[in-house]
């Protein structure tokens, strides 16, 4: 009976050793060897030195890329001022050529024919037959300067159109780049900080895109000190159409001539109507106002709109709606030339009061 339990025991002893030594076989592997990590160590950094170089590259390309459409963002805001300043113009002399025919054709109590009919002799006729001639061809000069106004309303609106299509083509490229850029920084280390700062201007680009494809112009709070001393950020900001900043732009132009500083006391003037209860309250009111502002009747204010007022002019515009006033006009609401030796408040070459 004890030889039989011993017999069981070995039996038993003997399928556990067998058992631990087929676990342990199965567990026990050989460790890589040093020359072996040293060599996946070396092609690690070799990929991660190639894939900065990589972005390296991508940066320098998307930064061209930023700088592009932020100027082609100018190129497409100046076109869209300069076809709002166009359209004006357009409806000005639409304006123009519709009174001058009313007034002409339906302002007398007798109709053309009739005066010829009334003639006494025929020197009355051949006289009055002139007068209505010279009539007609004033009246086809009028319309010839709308119908060249409207071309170059449409000339402007064709290539602002142009100019939109090339933004949006370089937007698709910017977001392409943009999305490869992301990439490459999520999977690679170190200079994240260059890389996010490229991300930044190309953000800042897309923006400034987006706002000169919109229709309207966000005032700029930028009041150039260095051009105007006596500018500051003191007024209130207001929304406005493109039309608007183009009309405000040309007569800033026309009244305050290539001074900026002079530009922003006349604007601070237009603003400061605009918000007075005692004047109209929109901006095409305020300069279209009766009496008030010369080159509306001169004809000084069409021929800036027609051209497109200056760069400078579109500056203090913007930045007369951001808030920009001068200092010294704060509370004034009107100007003289200053050759017409009215007293007051010396800027430029305009005396406010």
């Amino acid at each position: 009976m004890r030889n039989r339990k011993k017999r069981a025991l070995l039996a038993v002893t003997g399928i556990l050793c067998a058992v631990t030594i087929a676990s342990t076989d199965t567990l026990v592997y050989a460790a890589p060897s040093a020359k072996e990590l040293e060599k996946k160590t070396s092609n690690l950094k070799e990929d991660l030195n190639d894939l900065n170089n990589d972005m390296d590259v991508l940066s320098k390309k998307l930064d061209k890329t930023s700088d592009k459409i932020d100027k082609m963002s100018k190129q497409v805001e100046k076109a869209k001022l300069d076809l709002a300043a166009a359209k004006l113009n357009e409806e000005s002399q639409f304006k123009s050529m519709k009174e001058r025919i009313k007034f002409m054709y339906e302002g007398g109590n007798m109709s053309l024919f009739e005066i010829l009919l009334s003639s006494d002799n025929m020197a009355d006729f051949l006289n009055k037959a002139e007068y209505i001639n010279n009539i007609s061809d004033y009246d086809r000069e009028m319309l010839a300067k709308f119908q060249n106004a409207r071309k170059e309303v449409e000339t402007k609106e064709a290539g602002l159109k142009q100019k939109q299509e090339h933004l949006s083509s370089m937007q698709d490229s910017l977001s392409e780049e943009k999305s490869n850029l992301n990439d490459k920084i999520s999977n690679t280390s170190g200079k994240l900080s260059d890389y996010s700062k490229q991300l930044k201007k190309a953000k800042a680009a897309e923006e400034a895109m987006r706002t000169a494809q919109k229709d309207d112009v966000s005032g700029d709070t930028d009041n150039h000190s260095s051009g105007s001393s006596g500018a500051s950020n003191s007024g209130k900001m207001h929304e406005a159409s493109t039309s608007d900043v183009a009309l405000l732009a040309g007569i800033l132009e026309c009244e305050a001539g290539i001074s900026y500083e002079g530009m922003i006391a006349v604007g601070t003037v237009i603003m400061n109507r605009v918000e007075s209860s005692r004047f109209p309250n929109s901006i095409r009111e305020v300069v279209y106002q009766s009496g008030q502002f010369s080159p509306t009747w001169n004809g000084a204010l069409n021929r800036v709109l027609g051209r497109g007022p200056c760069s400078s002019a579109y500056s203090a515009a913007k930045a007369v709606l951001g808030g920009a006033r001068h200092n010294k006009v704060r509370n004034c609401y009107f100007f003289w030339a200053s050759f017409t030796g009215h007293a007051g408040i010396n800027v430029g070459d305009n005396v406010f009061w």
